[in-house]
This record gives C-alpha cells, structure tokens and sequence, in this order.
C-alpha cells in the first residue's frame, strides 16, 4: 500500500478501536445525545381591559356603566386580530412549552338576570382565547394542544351595553392560565388548582375574591424528564406575597429539573415581594434572565388602548422564567413582542405585556 493511500485511511483506522464511536454524526455536528435542548415561552395574552376600573364604582348603580366601558375595550383591543401576531411568536419559536394566563373566556346574556340570580350563568360564547389560538395554529400547520388548564376568577357583571341602564346584558368572564405543548411533547402528571389565598377587593361596596392559580405538569422533551409549572400571580399586595409563599411551598415537592414560568407580578425591585420568596438558595429557583439576559428584559405594560407609540411604557421585568436542578441551564432568553414590527395591522401590540422565551440545555 502506499503511503498516500496509508494516509487517507489512517483517520478510519484510528476511529476502529472505538466502534467509531468519535466518527458519529453528534461529534461531527456536536450535537450531545445526552443532552435535550428546547425553548420555552411565557405569555399574559391580555384580557383586552383594564378589569381595575371596575374597582372605582362607588355603589351598584355605577357598575353597568363601567362593565360596559370595560367591554367595549375588550372588543375595540380586538383578540380575533391580536392572535395572528401571537402566532407569529409560536411560529418563529415554536417553543417546546408555553405557559398562557389572562385565557379570557367572554360569555353575555341577554336581557340580564344578575338581579334575581348573581351567580354566573351566562353562556353565549363571544370570545373564547384559547379556541381562537389553538385554530390559528392549527390554521398553520402547528401541532399544539391545551394539556393543562386551571379556571381562576369567574366573574359575571350587568352592563348597559346600549347606553340604556334600564337595558341590560350579563357579562361574565372566566380567567384561565392555561399550558400548551408542541405534538412531541409527551406530558403526565398534571396538576391544576388556585391558590387558598384570594385578594379581597371592593367592587361597588361589596367584597369581591380574586382567585388565582397554577399549572404543573412532567413532561418528556427530546428524551429529557422536565417538571413544567405555569402561574399568575396576584398584582396586589399581601396577595402577591402570599401566593408566591404557597408556590414556593408547591415547588418544593416538584421533581428536578423544573421550568416555572408566568407573570408573577413581581421581579427585581418591583413593589411586590414575591420574587424575594421565591428566587433563593431554600427553593433553589434561578433567575434564567439574570443568568443569560442582555438589557432591561422589561416586559409591563403597554397602556390598556395597546396604541403606545413605542415601548417606553415597559418598564418593569414580571414575566419570568425561573428554573431549578442539576444539569439545567438557560443558553439565551430574548424579550418577544415588543418590536414595532411585531404589532398588527391596525396598530395593536399583541398583548399589554411582553414575552419571554428561553433556550434551555436539559442533561438526561
């Protein structure tokens, strides 16, 4: 043989020992078997107004009023179009997990009946967000499906939707967080419930609970085992603290790795705590922001209108992605939905908030 052709077959030789082990395509593409890599997405789709005007009505006379204004912005903030720009968001990343809050369900009634019977009954479906997403995606050709969601505040208000007080329409709205899974993402365990701790607020002087809640559940990505737990957290305070305290307490009970992801109305210098509860060596929840992020990573909040200008209105970091356990580590995170680029067609930004999506190396 000669010693041109010994050298051309001198790397297949040295690679015989090892079964060819160190000729794979992994090394060649330095792809680790042993190591899974996804990206996960947070998102507050946003109700379409903001629910806090309600809590200026001063008796029950003024709440029909206000309900209707309340409404009237959820269909001028018009979720039908909104949706194609969060889908764009899925599109582009297609996260292997997505946590959801602010799922709205709007249903109406007409005429109304609160007087004789206050509980939510409404069932004339307007919008549904989570049906609308889902068809969106589908429209598109990408494979997810709801496989976790928890029904929070469920609240139904008369309101003068003609301008006639005597004229009244049941409003009701659900809350839902919800989580959704790309069609490889195989998912078990889960786990839905609110939290025992509800922000009291008043509501034409009588007392009204705002309940909030959590999603949890395991999932198999790439081969790698991940506990996945998606959460809204109360804006207000002792709310904020105490929920945080519970989910801390949750979390503690969940297998490693964990992904915890949602608008947890609290960050880095935010007037609400909860961060400091839950972001410390006891829960063992890191902060993937703080970890990879570059900038502010300022995701709250446009203006209720969703026609800011421009992104000056952010300036608080809410929407985190926390995570926890060995051989767990964010490679980037990038803010989504806040570039003039990604508004709709007649001016929306997607949502009152930004999002958060962040790659993560899982070792299994």
């Amino acid at each position: 043989m000669t010693p041109l052709r010994l050298l051309r077959l001198a790397p297949l030789l040295a690679c015989a020992p090892l079964l060819l082990t160190s000729c794979s395509d992994d090394d060649e593409g330095g792809v680790d078997p042993d190591v899974a890599e996804f990206k996960v997405m947070t998102r507050n789709l946003y109700l379409g107004a903001d629910i806090d005007r309600l809590f200026a009505a001063q008796s029950p006379a003024d709440v029909p009023g206000l309900a209707a204004a309340l409404y009237a912005t959820v269909q001028k903030t018009n979720f039908p179009e909104r949706v194609k720009s969060l889908a764009d968001e899925i599109q582009s990343d297609q996260p292997a997990l997505i946590g959801l809050q602010e799922v709205s369900l709007f249903r109406t009634q007409s005429p109304s009946d609160f007087r004789s019977n206050p509980v939510p009954n409404a069932q004339t479906v307007t919008y549904d967000y989570l049906d609308l997403l889902l068809k969106e995606l589908q429209g598109r050709g990408l494979n997810y499906r709801a496989v976790a969601t928890v029904q929070n505040a469920d609240v139904e208000l008369p309101a003068a939707l003609t301008g006639n007080p005597s004229d009244l329409t049941d409003v009701r709205l659900t809350d839902r967080d919800v989580i959704l899974a790309r069609g490889d993402v195989q998912v078990s365990n889960v786990v839905t419930g609110n939290y025992a701790f509800a922000q009291e607020v008043s509501l034409g002087g009588v007392s009204v609970r705002i309940t909030r809640g959590f999603t949890k559940l395991d999932a198999e990505v790439d081969d790698a085992d991940v506990t996945f737990v998606n959460t809204h957290l109360e804006t207000l305070s002792p709310g904020n603290q105490n929920q945080a305290t519970e989910l801390a307490a949750l979390v503690a009970s969940y297998d490693r790795p964990l992904i915890l992801v949602g608008d947890l109305n609290t960050g880095p210098g935010a007037a609400t705590t909860g961060y400091d509860i839950l972001v410390n060596a006891t829960t063992g929840l890191t902060d993937a922001w703080a970890t990879v992020g570059t900038g502010s990573g300022f995701t709250c909040c446009f203006s209720e209108a969703l026609t800011d200008a421009n992104t000056s209105a952010l300036d608080e970091r809410i929407d985190l992605v926390l995570y926890a356990g060995k051989g767990t580590s964010p490679q980037s995170a990038a803010v989504i939905g806040a570039n003039a680029t990604d508004r709709t067609p007649s001016g929306l930004w997607p949502t009152d908030h930004a999002g958060l999506v962040v790659d993560f190396r899982v070792e299994h």
